[in-house]
């Protein structure tokens, strides 16, 4: 994908820069950053920008990598209000959506991502039932100006929503690839092909032939990035591991990705740490849905592990609140036990900075940009958040520890500005506007070519429209009870049709 030819830089002056060394360690260094275009082209002293360089005061900031979300449903942003009281099957009844309906959503999810500090996500996208869902899904992602990783989803259909919701469990592949296909022609997408192709599927619902067969036209087609959920909660407690259904079948590797992995074992650590897997821990949705406590900061699972955010319409889109949640939940959980055994040596745990690098180095590597973005580093992207140093939340700790002052005491607030791919985001606390892309092969980076450029205001009032229509579609369809009486029978179905299979 080709740039502008004219050559555009932005000097970050004299911030407080959050750098990792070779050993992952963060080291805090005042000093300025320049970028060139959508890279970090030099890191020192009273650097002196070429004339036309836009210049950034980050005096009193921190000067961090962009957050990167490892597991996002970035459609579902018109059901945010909904999950507060609510486990995992009753998240799951969602209604139907229509191609607008997607865009909106996920756009809005991805402003509300770029809003809190997240410059990459990857999109479980669990509702491409057409070309139209796939591009308008894809159109949003590029309209943000995120970084995303749109991974298309094979899985069962909706066969019937009344008197009672019913799954079809009988994939056929070769239908459900066609979509697929198209995208992988025309991949990537966006300006600098910001947007990549991934893939996803889940074992609970296809039989192994067909798991293979997904698996094997995806990387013939040369996707990106291989996710899918492993989740075991109380009633899944039969079914086959999704890990060692991979594992059998030969599946795992270096492009894969799992997400949640709560009561993993030993057994299924050694298949993933051999085969070069990552995984992805989303905090909030896990302790609230019933998978069990996050792993991520475990020493075990630390190496392999990254964080995302599951649904913004389940909790908030702040990966530094993520990251919280799981350094607290951690600590405690390893108290608790080294208490009852008697072990307890006198240390808290996993350390503030350990949480900070799920979000930033750690996945960078889970997504496979590793060499590309997750540090500030010359040479990688410029995918940059800067923090307010000064304000109530953050004063003292950002001179005292930046890291304890992101992970432990930030707020969406705190975030001043954002630049993704070398472009400002949100400047001096607010999102800018955006232009909208007429469609996903457009891929220079002022794409509108004179239509409207779009305030969140503007995104808002399309996110508000959608969600009344799909309200008033909802309530014609099933009830609730129906719907997660109807997902028991269908996980059961699923279950039984496993274990003939396996």
């Amino acid at each position: 994908m080709q740039m502008d030819n004219k050559l555009s830089y932005i000097l970050l002056r004299g911030g407080t820069l959050l750098i990792h060394d070779e050993h992952d360690h963060v080291i805090p260094k005042k000093s300025d950053l320049l970028i060139q275009n959508d890279r970090i082209s030099r890191i020192d002293d009273d650097i002196q920008p070429p004339p036309g360089t836009q210049i950034i005061d980050c005096a009193d900031s921190l000067v961090s990598p962009g957050f990167i979300d490892t597991h996002r449903h970035l459609w579902q942003s018109q059901q945010k209000g909904l999950h507060c009281d609510q486990i995992l099957l009753d998240y799951y009844h969602s209604g139907t959506v229509k191609p607008h309906d997607v865009f909106c959503g996920v756009l809005a999810s991805c402003m509300e991502a770029i809003d809190s500090g997240t410059t990459t996500v990857v999109d479980h996208a669990h509702v491409n039932y057409s070309s139209q869902h796939n591009e308008e899904a894809i159109r949003g992602q590029i309209a943000s100006g995120i970084r995303s990783v749109y991974c298309y989803c094979v899985h069962p259909r909706v066969s019937t929503w009344q008197p009672e919701l019913k799954l079809d469990h009988d994939i056929c592949l070769d239908t459900e690839m066609n979509n697929f296909r198209k995208l992988a022609h025309e991949q990537p997408f966006g300006p600098n092909g910001r947007a990549r192709l991934g893939f996803a599927i889940d074992t609970m619902f296809v039989q192994p032939k067909v798991l293979k067969d997904a698996f094997n036209e995806a990387r013939e087609h040369g996707v990106h990035l291989i996710t899918s959920h492993i989740t075991r909660v109380s009633m899944m407690d039969n079914m086959p591991s999704a890990v060692a259904i991979l594992n059998d079948n030969g599946l795992l590797g270096p492009d894969v990705l799992l997400s949640h992995g709560n009561n993993i074992t030993r057994e299924e650590l050694q298949w993933i740490e051999t085969a070069g897997v990552h995984l992805s821990s989303t905090p909030l949705s896990e302790v609230q849905m019933g998978h069990g406590y996050p792993i991520c900061l475990e020493p075990d699972f630390l190496p392999l592990s990254s964080i995302g955010t599951d649904s913004n319409s389940i909790c908030t889109s702040s990966i530094p609140a993520q990251a919280s949640t799981a350094l607290q939940t951690t600590r405690a959980r390893q108290m608790a036990e080294n208490m009852k055994n008697g072990t307890w040596d006198g240390t808290i745990g996993p350390k503030a900075e350990d949480a900070f690098n799920l979000g930033t180095i750690l996945g960078a590597r889970a997504i496979s940009l590793g060499d590309e973005i997750g540090s500030l580093t010359v040479g990688k992207k410029a995918d940059i958040v800067i923090f307010q140093g000064q304000t109530p939340t953050m004063t003292p700790a950002s001179d005292v520890d930046p890291i304890a002052a992101i992970i432990l005491h930030s707020s969406v607030r705190d975030v001043r500005t954002v630049i993704v791919d070398g472009v400002i985001r949100k400047e001096n606390g607010y999102l800018c506007k955006i232009d909208i892309p007429a469609d996903i092969t457009e891929n220079a980076r002022n794409s509108s070519s004179g239509q409207k450029l779009f305030e969140w205001k503007d995104v808002a009032k399309l996110l508000r429209d959608s969600r009344l229509r799909l309200e008033a579609v909802k309530t014609t369809i099933c009830d609730e009870d129906s719907a997660r009486n109807g997902l028991i029978r269908s996980f059961l179905e699923a279950m039984m049709h496993a274990n003939r299979t396996t």
